[in-house]
């Protein structure tokens, strides 16, 4: 337990958010071609945010998996994905995909309200992005030298720090232990889905500790520039 840091590592996605306003200018475009548009994006903005708050929460078992398997992961580790996602929003779409079924304004309509409400109703978990550390422990200055050149030096804390390391393939869970002068580390692909799912339960632990602080230690870039000046 400890502060979490955070990071928003997949915001190079197109966010569902954009795929719900496809949706509705698909609705209003109407006839079979705007309606199956609408049910296409509306599949999209659901599949989406299934994908991020799984990779966000770093059950990597899971992000090829199907959708029963993430819901029921993501339902394990504490969030609500009703099983109407899934006959209202994705069978739909899967119909008019692979049936050729030609689609209707009422289906198109019901996918998108659907998908719009799931989307609503997880926005406060996107929004808490991804912890990528607990116990942020790496303190950089930036200083300059007698020929005026920037100097960056990296300080690292004398407490262990648990970094999800998500910033250079393959993934992993790392022990970054200064005093110990080592680094102890498991590639998240090797977790069965129970090691990923006690993993974000672990993480999420920390949400519901009041005296604890959340704050962003800054984008993609700048955290593997301090990893890769840290040396971890």
């Amino acid at each position: 337990m400890g502060q979490i840091s955070t990071c928003s590592w997949l915001d190079h996605w197109v966010p569902a958010t954009t795929f719900l306003e496809w949706t509705r200018r698909g609705l209003q475009e109407g006839g079979e071609y705007g309606w199956s548009n609408a049910i296409m994006h509306a599949k999209r903005a659901a599949a989406n945010r299934i994908d991020v708050l799984v990779r966000y929460n770093h059950l990597a078992p899971l992000a090829h998996a199907d959708y029963e398997q993430k819901a029921e992961a993501l339902r394990e580790i504490g969030m609500r994905v009703p099983d109407v996602i899934r006959d209202l929003v994705f069978d739909p779409r899967n119909e008019a995909e692979h049936e050729y079924e030609p689609p209707d304004q009422r289906t198109a309509r019901r996918a998108s309200e659907i998908a719009h409400l799931f989307v609503e109703a997880t926005e406060a978990e996107y929004e808490r992005s991804s912890i990528v550390a607990v116990s942020w422990n790496v303190s950089t200055m930036r200083l300059i030298d007698s020929n005026g050149e920037s100097v960056d030096s990296e300080v690292f804390g004398d407490k262990p720090m648990l970094f999800i390391d998500v910033f250079d393939e393959p993934h992993a869970a790392k022990i970054v232990d200064p005093s110990g002068g080592e680094i102890r580390f498991a590639q998240l692909r090797s977790f069965t889905k129970e090691h990923a799912i006690a993993l974000a339960h672990i993480l999420r632990a920390n949400y519901s500790q009041g005296s604890l602080s959340v704050r962003g230690v800054g984008g993609t870039y700048f955290i593997k520039e301090i990893k890769r000046q840290g040396g971890f």
